[in-house]
């Protein structure tokens, strides 16, 4: 998974800058998610279609556990929501604000 950057950039970027551990230090996981989608223009609309090819390629919460680490988040998934789920959400979410 050493090409994440270039296949995922903007998941890399969403989980890497804005998800990180010290995430809290600017606001929710939700309002990190809005900043990354009013920050980032350029990557934002991107984003759905990366989660997508995400999913169809990894397809236990293991493998997505796994990718969401090396991508750099340091977020558990919220309201005991599945990877796929919280991806699938963050995706819709992205989508709708783009």
């Amino acid at each position: 998974m050493s090409d994440l950057d270039e296949r995922f950039p903007a998941l890399w970027h969403l989980m890497g800058a804005y998800l990180h551990q010290d995430y809290d230090l600017t606001g929710t996981i939700d309002e990190n998610i809005d900043r990354f989608v009013t920050e980032t223009p350029d990557l934002a609309p991107k984003l759905p279609a990366e989660v997508e090819e995400a999913l169809l390629e990894l397809t236990t919460e293991e493998e997505l556990d796994a990718f969401v680490d090396a991508l750099g988040c340091q977020v558990l998934p919220p309201d005991n929501l599945s990877h796929r789920e919280w991806l699938t959400g963050i995706a819709a979410r992205v989508r709708r604000d783009t």
